[in-house]
């Protein structure tokens, strides 16, 4: 037996026609949908607490969860019909001859299924719907997004095998998403499977059985390998955000600092999320970063008095690399003031991270990612070049052409970037790139050197 509690309005009132904060149940049905409404019910939080219920719970949910999932089947369907994928085909690699990243969303599937069966046959749907979410996110944010020109073969000399991989797995994990989520989601799921599984008119999602999955497919270091890849992708980002440069100009290299006893990241991983030709691993963070040690004077005013203005001082004298050691690991670092010696700890101080020769550096805890910053110009080169794909991408969907229509790009201006044609053609799905003016006026390409460059495309015949 479950014991609800009370539904009440977004500020904890309970609900009253007095208070005019009744939400009409036939409304949300009507404008979102029964699914959205149930699945926000089992993934707010535990049945037996109180639900603050308002439209803008019901819409986050629905985007961040539901939305995200039937993207995620529409690209699979889109890109399935247009290379005429047949999950049968008796070419489809095995799991263990997939890659890495095929490996590591079948492994996050075992385990999800695992924790899902567990909570529901525990009476605990937020575990549950938890698991699924999360499962949903990776689905799209990281696999999709990290798998994309697999479903599209744009390079002819890329083997057939890979993209059939990528195809197979991602219907795997759709169909048990699909089956897991029923029930949550009835008629969501209903849709999907007659969608995704080769099925009678009269079969239904609600008469399968329940999954059980394959435990031979779980691979915990891989997990745990592509968890460190994740979280330093994060950092990276972050360092190039600090220092102002876009993740679409390639750097030399990365240095990578982890905790001892850490996994590595699957090699490629990190250097195509960042776009850093090679990835290193260092030693010595001295040779890349130093800390600052900042007071909090709300902390260390009241103790210091006076002397608290002698304090930068003392801390600039301290071995700052020593002293972060010191603060993270619980203890205290000591500062002789002319009052007296002083005990500070991580409550009182701030540690900042500053890179140095040249590097961006992102870090938290034991794991420190810095990018080295030198440009030569054959990295400038290549930036330009993303650059122009970025924009050329952009056209393509502005001027209405379909995801797979070829086209015929005339460049002016960007001659200096004939070596990067070829990426160039292959990324946008161009027959031809063409260094001479096209008809009409073309569209003006923003690069960061302010160089009067234009394209123009139209479809290929």
């Amino acid at each position: 037996m479950l014991c609800l509690g009370h539904i009440v309005d977004e500020n904890g009132k309970k609900m009253s026609k007095s208070l005019g904060n009744v939400i009409d149940p036939w409304s949300v049905l009507s404008t979102r949908g029964a699914d959205p409404l149930r699945w926000w019910m089992f993934s707010q939080g535990s049945p037996w607490t109180s639900t603050r219920a308002g439209l803008g719970a019901i819409d986050a949910s629905l985007r961040e969860t539901l939305a995200t999932l039937w993207n995620t089947y529409s690209f699979f369907t889109t890109y399935a019909s247009l290379n005429g994928f047949d999950p049968a085909d008796p070419d489809i690699p095995s799991i263990e001859d997939r890659s890495a990243t095929d490996r590591w969303i079948l492994s996050r599937l075992e385990s999800v299924t695992v924790a899902v069966t567990a909570a529901l046959e525990g009476y605990e749907p937020l575990g549950a719907t938890d698991a699924l979410s999360a499962l949903v996110d990776d689905l799209s944010n990281w696999y999709v997004r990290r798998s994309r020109r697999r479903f599209w073969r744009t390079d002819p000399t890329a083997p057939r095998s890979d993209s059939l991989a990528a195809q197979a797995t991602l219907l795997e994990v759709l169909q048990r998403i699909t089956l897991m989520l029923a029930p949550f989601c009835p008629f969501l799921t209903e849709s999907l499977y007659r969608e995704l599984f080769d099925v009678d008119d009269d079969a239904s999602v609600h008469l399968e059985n329940w999954p059980v999955g394959n435990p031979a497919h779980r691979d915990l270091e891989l997990e745990a390998s592509m968890d460190v890849a994740r979280r330093l992708t994060s950092l990276g980002r972050a360092a190039r955000a600090e220092a102002g440069v876009k993740v679409r100009q390639p750097l030399a290299r990365a240095l990578v600092f982890l905790a001892p006893g850490s996994a590595r990241p699957p090699a490629g991983v990190v250097e195509d999320e960042l776009n850093v030709d090679t990835l290193e691993y260092g030693s010595e963070l001295a040779e890349v970063l130093s800390f600052e040690l900042v007071p909090n004077f709300r902390s260390v005013g009241p103790r210091l008095g006076e002397a608290v203005k002698e304090l930068k001082g003392a801390l600039a004298a301290l071995d700052s690399m020593q002293a972060a050691r010191t603060l993270e690991s619980g203890a205290t670092v000591r500062v002789h003031l002319s009052t007296g010696d002083f005990e500070l700890g991580a409550e009182d101080l701030e540690l900042r991270v500053k890179g140095q020769g040249g590097f961006a550096v992102s870090r938290d805890g034991g794991e420190v990612i810095a990018l080295d910053l030198a440009l030569s110009d054959e990295l400038r080169r290549r930036g330009y070049v993303r650059d122009v794909v970025r924009q050329v991408q952009d056209l393509r969907k502005q001027t209405g052409l379909d995801v797979s229509d070829r086209i015929v790009l005339h460049v002016r201006g960007i001659d200096d970037l004939t070596d990067g044609f070829a990426l160039l053609a292959n990324e946008v799905l161009a027959v031809d790139v063409i260094s001479a003016e096209g008809e009409g006026e073309g569209f003006v390409l923003e690069l960061d050197d302010a160089r009067d460059a234009r394209v123009w495309l139209k479809k290929s015949s």
